[in-house]
């Protein structure tokens, strides 16, 4: 099973090239890709599947569990929905890998056409990021 980390990073460039020709604000891009799983509710399909993740996952669902309080307020128990758990976990992470580019800052607040050479430029600047909470 692979990090949480590289998950992230394997998230956005399996997904990033499905948005090419929309027109993005560098704030929303993260949401837009992740669009799917926040609407599923699920990455998984599996309880179980979600569980063993968060279970191999342990240290950054705990970083995780503190940045949602802080930020958030109340966290509820992750294993009382694993699922639900794991897609805000990714969320967060694609986020936070996402605002770490140089392109996304540039375009923080403004609305930019999302390019195939700017999802490209974006798939390479994560190979060298950490998901930072």
């Amino acid at each position: 099973m692979e990090s949480f980390n590289d998950y992230c990073k394997s998230y956005i460039k399996e997904h990033i090239h499905d948005y090419v020709g929309q027109s993005e604000y560098g704030a929303d891009l993260c949401y837009t890709i992740t669009q799917g799983p926040n609407m599923d509710g699920s990455l998984t399909y599996s309880r179980y599947d979600a569980m063993e993740y968060l279970k191999e996952w342990w240290w950054d669902a705990a970083d995780y569990y503190d940045y949602a309080q802080d930020n958030f307020g109340e966290v509820k128990n992750p294993f009382d929905n694993p699922e639900a758990y794991m897609v805000c976990m990714v969320i967060q992470g694609v986020s936070s890998l996402l605002s770490q580019c140089s392109v996304i800052e540039e375009n923080w607040n403004d609305e930019f056409e999302l390019t195939d050479e700017i999802a490209d430029e974006i798939c390479t600047a994560i190979d060298d990021l950490k998901v930072q909470w």
